[in-house]
C-alpha cells in the first residue's frame, strides 16, 4: 500500500474528509465531549498531510496520547521550519504529553531524534505518495552522521510556556484592570 492510499484510509477511518479537511474554513479541536473551533489557516491546509503522515510513520493514533506523542516526535525530528502556526499547534500538543504522559512524550522525542519527518525529509509530496510506508520510514531514518542532539527538557519547557502563556497573559491583564 502506498503512502497516498494509507493516508486516504486514515482520513476515511477518522472522518476527516477529503485530503484531511483542507477545504474546510474551520476545523475542530476536541477535548472529550467539548469541541473548539480552529481556523483552518493556509499553512495548516497546505501542510496537514505532513502531520498526518507522521501518524502513519510512527503508528501513533489520534487520541490525546497519540497526538501529544506525534507532536513530541515532530519536534525532535526538526519541526516545521518557518511555519509558525504548525509550530504553535505542535508545541501546544507536546505540552499535553509533557503534563499527562511524560514517559510516552520522552520516548517519542527520543525516537524522533533518530528520524526526519515528512517536512524535513526532503521528499516532495508526489515522491512520498508513491512510496510504501516501509520505504518512507527507511528514507526518514537518520544515518549516524545525521544524528541530531536536542534537549527534551528545553523543548518540554518551551511547550509548557506555549500551553500556559494564554493563562499567564490573561492573569496579568486581569491584574492590570
Amino acid at each position: 500500500m502506498t503512502v497516498e492510499h494509507a493516508l486516504n484510509d486514515f482520513y476515511d477511518e477518522h472522518g476527516y474528509g477529503e485530503e484531511g479537511g483542507i477545504h474546510k474554513k474551520w476545523d475542530m479541536i476536541k477535548f472529550g465531549p467539548i469541541a473548539l473551533p480552529l481556523p483552518n489557516l493556509e499553512s495548516r491546509r497546505t501542510n496537514i498531510y505532513l502531520h498526518d503522515i507522521s501518524h502513519l510513520v510512527t503508528g501513533y493514533d489520534v487520541s490525546w496520547l497519540g497526538e501529544s506523542s506525534v507532536s513530541s516526535w515532530e519536534v525532535a525530528t526538526g519541526g516545521w521550519g518557518h511555519l509558525y502556526f504548525p509550530w504553535l499547534l505542535t508545541l501546544w500538543a507536546m505540552a499535553v504529553g509533557v503534563m499527562l504522559y511524560p514517559r510516552q512524550s520522552y520516548r517519542a522525542f527520543q525516537l524522533g531524534l533518530r528520524m526526519k519527518n515528512a517536512f524535513t525529509g526532503g521528499l516532495s509530496k508526489p515522491a512520498m505518495y508513491c512510496l510504501s510506508l516501509a520505504e518512507l520510514r527507511l528514507r526518514l531514518q537518520r544515518t549516524d552522521s545525521e544524528l541530531i542532539h536536542r534537549s527534551y527538557v528545553a523543548w518540554a519547557g518551551l511547550s509548557l510556556l506555549v500551553w500556559w502563556s494564554p493563562f499567564i497573559i490573561g492573569f496579568l491583564l486581569y491584574q492590570l484592570l
